[in-house]
């Protein structure tokens, strides 16, 4: 089935088939990421791959945060492999990008403070150029994260109430259609999502617990989000315009199987501005951690 007939089934399913032709063209195609777990050895050197050993160039030094704790390495794509699927032109056409994340404390990046805890590197060089790093032993003492090579495939994705996307839906849907969306939201696409790992890249989240566009945009600049302070804040009205600037760079899901466990099942969520994107500028990305 499709995702474009699986969202038809799903709308229908709660009473929206007759809003498909209004919902569907806020749709936005996503990469969904599925992995295959192999022997670390058995994959390529540059390969789209999750957990293991990261493929880094040969002066690469091993990210930690400011109190000296390394960062466990999560994931590489490899930008040609995903280049057919990248149909938003998001991300460069070729090159790595490497993942890393403090997977002990597991910030939830809603504190300005919590950006040491994570980063994403871009590698522009041949993969060819590239060794495969030994994990330092001090993260083996709490776990290694499990080798898998990854597979793509495009998927469309529909807003979330709880984003600024939302104003859309408020121009669409009565007050009753919008009770029913939710429900879809929640019941029907987290159900349809519960037999597989929910991995993917640009599209619509998956969101767990509200909106993180704003979020995002109001931490990094400075304002704390763990409570209702950032929100409160003067500069929030000035800031709000920039949320929708910001892209899903990669959601990266609870994989039981693989050692991989934000929070209580939860997920990782990887945002960048689409202009920092753009100009290659991935230390500019910022990670929200949601989980049930």
């Amino acid at each position: 089935m499709s995702s474009v007939e699986k969202i038809k089934k799903g709308l229908k399913e709660f009473g929206l088939e007759h809003r498909t032709e209004e919902l569907l063209p806020l749709a936005k195609e996503s990469i969904r990421m599925m992995v295959n777990q192999i022997p670390e050895e058995k994959i390529q050197i540059g390969g789209s791959k999750v957990g293991g050993c990261p493929d880094v160039p040969s002066d690469f030094s091993w990210p930690h945060t400011n109190d000296n704790r390394p960062l466990y390495f999560l994931c590489q794509l490899n930008l040609a492999e995903i280049k057919a699927y990248d149909t938003n032109s998001l991300l460069p056409v070729d090159g790595v990008l490497s993942f890393f994340y403090d997977a002990v404390e597991q910030p939830w990046g809603y504190d300005p403070k919590d950006h040491d805890g994570f980063k994403v590197f871009y590698f522009s060089q041949d993969t060819s150029s590239l060794n495969r790093m030994e994990i330092p032993v001090s993260l083996l003492e709490h776990g290694n994260i499990d080798s898998a090579t990854l597979q793509f495939k495009n998927e469309l994705t529909l807003p979330s109430w709880e984003s600024p996307y939302s104003m859309y839906l408020e121009e669409i849907l009565s007050e009753e259609e919008a009770d029913s969306y939710r429900d879809f939201e929640y019941e029907w696409m987290e159900e349809d999502n519960l037999s597989m790992a929910t991995h993917r890249i640009d599209g619509y989240p998956d969101a767990i617990q509200g909106d993180m566009y704003l979020e995002c945009q109001l931490v990094t600049n400075g304002l704390y989000c763990g409570d209702s302070t950032g929100y409160d804040d003067p500069l929030r009205k000035e800031l709000e315009a920039g949320a929708t600037d910001w892209r899903l760079l990669l959601q990266f899901d609870t994989e039981d199987d693989l050692g991989l466990m934000w929070g209580d099942s939860g997920r990782l969520y990887y945002w960048i501005r689409e202009e920092d994107c753009k100009n290659k500028q991935f230390d500019k990305a910022w990670v929200v951690l949601q989980c049930f």
